[in-house]
């Protein structure tokens, strides 16, 4: 082992040199040393070259000092730097952690504004048929308005319309497919509440669960003044292994469509088909406003 050096011996000065002589000479060195590793990097040597330089200085000087920082010559206070250092090891061990907090929080504000947005439509009701609407020059001509105006029960309705006939024309095209994909993902989604469908159709989908059996219904508004004499669409299970509808009542006829006389409301269909049923979607999220707004527009069909 060779002859450990003084700390003035380290720093190249004579035995107790003046302490101005030392800062000169430690000055010097530490800016040697950040020009060469300015231009070259740093590699282990120079900083242990640093530290023994440093620990030497502060040795003379009697100050204490911490020899930990690998980049000593940072104009960033290594304070600082540690601390962020620590952030960073923090942010990077947890990232998918934090992403993902972050990722739920996002989708639950948008979620939040969609439904804050979507609570202004207090009920969804769709013509499925050969209705379509017959918008008018004056906003209150819309029918939602013109529902709204003449329901004592929704105050928001939003009306949308499924075409599937045209006159005596059944529509095969591509915009009466895309119907029929908007109308199932709509249903399946619990975006509908009423649903407003001639027979034809309702033959088509009574036995894939869109429709809400009425038995408890009826039964509830059988003393309700407009609930005699109904017109009712019943069904009966097939027996078969793929039928999951159970047999019971699932529309009541409305083909006067007197709640509706006088809206801005299409009818497409020739005077012998206009036979019309009012259902209620199974998955409906507003159902007790749809048995309500069924029941009042029930009430209101001539016999």
């Amino acid at each position: 082992m060779g002859e450990q050096k003084n700390p003035y011996q380290i720093l190249g000065l004579p035995e107790n040199a003046d302490r101005e002589l030392v800062e000169k000479k430690y000055g010097a060195l530490v800016r040697q040393y950040k020009q060469r590793t300015d231009e070259y990097g740093t590699t282990n040597e120079d900083l242990d070259y640093y530290n023994e330089i440093t620990k030497a200085y502060n040795e003379i000087m009697g100050i204490d000092g911490d020899y930990t920082d690998t980049d000593p010559t940072n104009i960033i206070p290594y304070s600082i730097r540690k601390k962020w250092h620590k952030i960073s090891s923090f942010f990077d061990s947890y990232k998918l952690l934090i992403c993902g907090g972050l990722l739920i929080v996002v989708i639950g504000v948008l979620t939040y504004l969609q439904l804050k947005d979507a609570s202004k439509q207090d009920l969804y009701i769709k013509f499925v048929g050969a209705f379509s609407s017959g918008y008018a020059d004056s906003e209150d001509g819309y029918i939602d308005r013109q529902i709204a105006a003449k329901s004592t029960v929704v105050e928001e309705p939003l009306v949308s319309y499924f075409t599937v006939v045209d006159g005596e024309t059944s529509l095969l095209d591509q915009s009466a497919k895309n119907g029929a994909v908007q109308f199932r993902s709509e249903f399946t989604g619990g975006a509908l509440d009423i649903i407003i469908i001639d027979k034809e159709n309702l033959d088509v989908y009574v036995d894939q669960l869109v429709f809400l059996r009425l038995d408890d219904f009826l039964e509830e508004h059988k003393e309700d003044p407009g609930f005699s004499n109904l017109d009712l669409y019943r069904y009966e299970n097939t027996g078969e292994e793929d039928d999951r509808t159970q047999s019971g009542v699932y529309a009541v006829e409305i083909s006067s469509m007197e709640f509706f006389e006088g809206m801005n409301l299409v009818k497409r269909y020739p005077e012998e088909r206009q036979t019309m049923y009012l259902a209620i979607a199974r998955t409906s999220k507003n159902l007790e406003k749809a048995k309500a707004f069924a029941a009042e527009v029930i009430a209101t069909n001539k016999e």
